[in-house]
């Protein structure tokens, strides 16, 4: 059978808005620098178009015709409102993922919507199926209209924080809270705006009726708009929709939620078994205050630091070097992480939890509740994200400190550089015995983000691409080499510096981050760092000597807590000797060593160095 022509130009116009459609909101997400990558919309190409087409000759109406108004609007707010609001709030790139299920979910609610239109006004009832597709058309807007509420009043994208407050939030504080953003005059426009915008809608989706109405009955139309939903409904629902930047950001908030229920549930208990002797404990033995610093860097690779390779051709350690030279700290050559992100990481370095010892989180006590009953007043002062899929175990931890604190509120993304830290640390009483975290940004992707423009000591030759560059990363850790000078001058001088130690919670892969996924070693050799006051080995020397001669000694940072446990002298039953780096008990070497939750023994790393037994 020959197609008319003018059935083809039909066929070509909706193939041409189509295109239209996927062409323009590329070019949006290209102009807002929310690009998601040849990757991720080449593959879509195909699918989308043939969806867009089908849906049109289904419902006979085209894509940008008045009649699809309402559900064309609805699809592209999903597909815009984060990824724009995220822009103007951060101005830096959001996940490349998220910004393409964005896209997929908002235009799977162009299909769906349209598709169920179409079913439900062959039924007849216009008036019906018009109120019914109304109140679909606010329910799936709901959510962008309330990220563009909230933006409105704080100029500000919605972030885990505040999605945090939503979830916590009763009746009476929500009518409080718009009062006191829109005030009652404010509140009587929206809501009068939100009924003439409703009311639009039911006009536009009567008009859609009335016109299905007037077309011939088609059962290939019928069995097409059932198909279309169906795979618009499994596909955007079902298996995007929980991906998108929203789901995950909710996802993040009751999580956290729930986790920390269940954790907090049983702190109290287990605390009541942590049986520390408080006399035996360093504050008792120093017999004087002090401060012990624990500085949990991010992302920092030792591959990539010139103390540690010097064939690297970046001097971008000149403090820890000077301090090595003159026997001031202790630098450990053989370190990696049990895993290259953060939370699965800092939740086995910062409790009894090892890739050793099959214990579980939810049953562990933390390095926090080790201090805390070894009689030091704990602090944790973060750079990073309270909340998120990244932090919610660490902010767990965190919260057992006497005081907690963290410059962003907001994601993992903080955009405030770690000596903002400095001022915090100012705040410790220097005449109490301390135990201080600093969680700092360090090295995290994008590297030209984690330091001020004083230290943009390297750049590539024409300039480009420094967000990912080998330059920029290695002018993060010469930043990171700074602040930990900072801290360490001022923490001498003012608060009786005992003790510091600096590692990292995974490492880098400046071609691919630190995706498990492509599993590489550099992304989880990290740097250690110790150092004892003068008056700390003169009073344990045995202790001194162990840290100072395991330089060479393969280690794993899922056994921090331990070995910090060690440094205070906080021993329980809840403490593993031969996981304390300053024991003479300690256990492992290289050969029975692991990473990745025991998925790589450490003797598979083809730059490892000899190990140096003592």
């Amino acid at each position: 059978m020959i197609m008319s022509k003018a059935k083809l130009k039909k066929w070509g116009a909706a193939l041409f808005l189509a295109a239209l459609y996927f062409f323009l909101l590329m070019v949006f997400y290209v102009n807002i620098d929310q690009d998601m990558g040849e990757g991720y919309y080449l593959p879509l190409i195909a699918p989308v178009l043939l969806c867009l087409v089908l849906i049109q000759w289904a419902s006979g109406k085209f894509l940008l015709s008045i009649f699809m108004l309402p559900n064309l609007l609805t699809g592209l707010l999903w597909c815009m409102t984060f990824p724009l609001l995220y822009e103007w709030t951060y101005k830096s790139p959001w996940y490349l993922s998220k910004i393409c299920y964005d896209f997929i979910v908002g235009t799977a609610m162009i299909v769906f919507l349209t598709s169920v239109e179409v079913l439900i006004m062959r039924f007849g009832r216009i008036k019906i199926a018009s109120a019914v597709m109304t109140v679909l058309s606010l329910l799936f807007m709901a959510v962008p209209l309330v990220q563009i509420a909230y933006y409105s009043t704080v100029l500000h994208c919605l972030s885990p924080a505040s999605l945090m407050a939503l979830y916590l939030t009763n009746y009476k504080e929500s009518v409080n809270y718009l009062q006191a953003s829109f005030g009652y005059w404010g509140l009587a426009v929206i809501l009068a705006v939100t009924f003439l915008v409703l009311y639009l809608f039911y006009k536009f989706h009567e008009a859609f009726g009335k016109s299905i109405a007037k077309q011939a009955k088609s059962l290939s139309k019928v069995i097409a708009a059932l198909a279309l939903s169906v795979a618009a409904l499994m596909v955007g629902a079902y298996h995007y929709l929980p991906q998108t930047s929203m789901a995950e950001l909710w996802r993040d908030v009751t999580d956290y939620v729930e986790k920390t229920k269940e954790y907090e549930k049983h702190h109290e208990k287990r605390l009541a078994t942590l049986d520390i002797d408080i006399n035996s404990a360093l504050p008792a033995l120093m017999k004087k205050s002090h401060t012990v610093i624990m500085v949990i860097g991010e992302s920092a690779s030792r591959s990539y630091m010139h103390v540690f390779n010097p064939d690297i051709p970046y001097e971008n350690t000149p403090w820890m070097e000077k301090c090595r030279a003159n026997g001031e700290i202790f630098l450990y050559n053989n370190v990696y992480s049990s895993w290259t992100q953060t939370v699965p990481s800092l939740q086995r370095a910062l409790t009894e939890e090892s890739q050793y010892n099959g214990k579980d989180f939810l049953d562990s006590c933390s390095i926090i509740d080790v201090a805390n009953k070894a009689g030091y007043e704990t602090w944790w002062f973060s750079n990073q994200g309270r909340y998120g899929e990244y932090d919610s175990i660490v902010t767990m931890i965190a919260k057992g400190a006497d005081h907690t604190y963290w410059s962003d509120d907001s994601y993992l993304f903080s955009d405030k550089y770690d000596m903002i830290l400095m001022d915090e640390l100012k705040k410790v009483d220097p005449n109490k015995n301390n135990f201080v975290v600093l969680h700092i940004m360090g090295s995290h992707i994008y590297y030209n983000n984690r330091y001020p423009d004083e230290f943009g000591r390297w750049k590539t030759e024409d300039g480009s691409g420094m967000a990912t560059a080998l330059a920029s990363y290695a002018n993060s850790i010469l930043y990171t080499d700074y602040f930990l000078e900072r801290v360490f001058n001022y923490s001498k001088e003012h608060l009786n510096l005992a003790s510091m130690i600096y590692f990292s919670d995974h490492g880098e892969n400046l071609l691919i981050s630190h995706n498990p996924d492509v599993f590489s070693f550099d992304m989880v050799r990290v740097p250690m760092m110790i150092y004892l006051s003068s008056d700390y080995r003169q009073m344990f020397p045995q202790k001194s000597r162990m840290l100072k001669y395991r330089q060479g000694r393969y280690f794993t940072n899922d056994m921090m807590y331990d070995t910090i446990a060690g440094i205070l002298f906080a021993k329980s039953s809840r403490y593993d000797s031969g996981q304390d780096l300053s024991s003479p008990d300690y256990k492992f070497t290289r050969d029975t060593l692991v990473t990745m939750m025991g998925e790589h023994p450490l003797t598979e790393d083809p730059d490892a160095k000899p190990e140096l037994v003592k």
